[in-house]
Formats: structure tokens, sequence, C-alpha cells
């Protein structure tokens, strides 16, 4: 199946972090994965559809394009109102979602963690540091995929999460810490990595957990 070659994200705030230290199987007897929740304002959009286009192209075509307006490839973007982004039990919207933003569920094989990075490019970081609630930018790739259940569909794979939040960075500028939402492969890191001037620090309790389409649309 195609897959897209690697990109940088635009700016977004992470939520269920666990996700990106301990893989998971979703389905019991599956294979593990790890994963996590990017949320995006809505007009950066955009910029992730174009990835997901190309992705479409590589594997169905021009047709795939047509496929996929009418639902019939399954999208990679959920909205933040919406029900994937509400609690089961209480229908309640999960802290960090809205209205105003979508997110996405990028994942990589156990074999490929991802890398988690913050002030220095040499260091794996922990829920400590990089956590639910702070901002960064993802390494992030498309993948197509058919399931004989599920049918076709393209997801967000991820190589890469890099904390931005609390520092000065040369891309966004000053940077609050994000406050804790309370929940929780090979890859040149020294491409995407960007350096950090200003010191920062994490809120004292962070906690990493189990998370929180239309396509062209």
């Amino acid at each position: 199946m195609f897959r897209t070659d690697d990109f940088k994200s635009t700016l977004c705030r992470l939520s269920y972090a666990g996700g990106l230290y301990k893989a998971r199987a979703v389905i019991e007897g599956g294979a593990k994965r790890y994963g996590c929740t990017l949320i995006f304002p809505k007009a950066d959009r955009p910029a992730l559809e174009k990835h997901v286009r190309d992705c479409i192209l590589g594997e169905w075509s021009e047709k795939g394009l047509e496929r996929a307006k009418a639902g019939l490839i399954k999208s990679p973007f959920l909205a933040g109102d919406g029900k994937e982004a509400r609690n089961k039990q209480t229908g309640e919207i999960h802290p960090g979602l809205g209205p105003d933003v979508f997110f996405i569920r990028p994942s990589a094989t156990e074999d490929r963690p991802p890398h988690v990075r913050w002030k220095d490019i040499n260091k794996q970081e922990t829920e400590t540091t990089v956590y639910s609630g702070c901002y960064g930018t993802a390494l992030l790739n498309c993948f197509a995929w058919h399931n004989d259940k599920s049918g076709d569909g393209v997801s967000f794979g991820i190589q890469m999460f890099q904390r931005f939040c609390g520092v000065t960075s040369k891309s966004f500028g000053a940077l609050p810490a994000g406050e804790s939402l309370g929940g929780t492969g090979s890859v040149d890191v020294e491409k995407y990595y960007e350096t950090i001037e200003d010191a920062g620090s994490a809120p004292e309790s962070t906690k990493g957990g189990d998370g929180a389409s239309a396509l062209f649309g």
C-alpha cells in the first residue's frame, strides 16, 4: 500500500501522550502500536489534507478522490465536537477539544517507537516533560490501508514529536507551557530537530493516558 514521504506538521497540541511511550493493542490479540492524539486549529486542516490527497492519488489514482468525497475511503480527520471527541458515557467533549479544532490519531508499529524530544536532541523524553496538553510539532506520514471488514482508508503514521511550549523557538516565538489535559522506525532526528534556546518547565503534575470526517470538505 502507498505511503507518503515524512513531513513536519504545523503546531499542534498533544493528547493521550501515554501512547507515545507504551505500545498497546487496540483490540484484544491485535498487534500493539504506539499512538497519540494531535489537536489542530481548523485553519491548519488544508496543510494536512494535501498529504492525504497525495496518498489517495498514489494508491487509488483520480478515482480515489471521487471515492473519498463519497465517503468510500475512510478519512483520518476527526471533528473536535464530533462523536469521537466525546466521552462515551456522559457525552461530554474531552478536554482540549471543541468546535474550533479537529484532531488526528497517528500511530507507529511496535518495532518503531516514536522519537520524543524537547530541548536535547539525544534525549528520549518522558511524560514528565512531554505530556498531554503540551504543544509541539510531529513528524508524520500518510499511508493507505485496506481491511476486508472496514474497507479502504488513509491514516497518519508518526515518527517523532517535539515539544515547543514553555520556550522560545525561531519558528513559533515565545510559547507558554501548555496546561495538562489530565489524561493521558528509523528517522533522521537531526534533520527535523529544532534547537531550543530558552529554558522552560512543565507543570509539576502531568499525567498521560488513553485518549480523544469528511475529507476535503
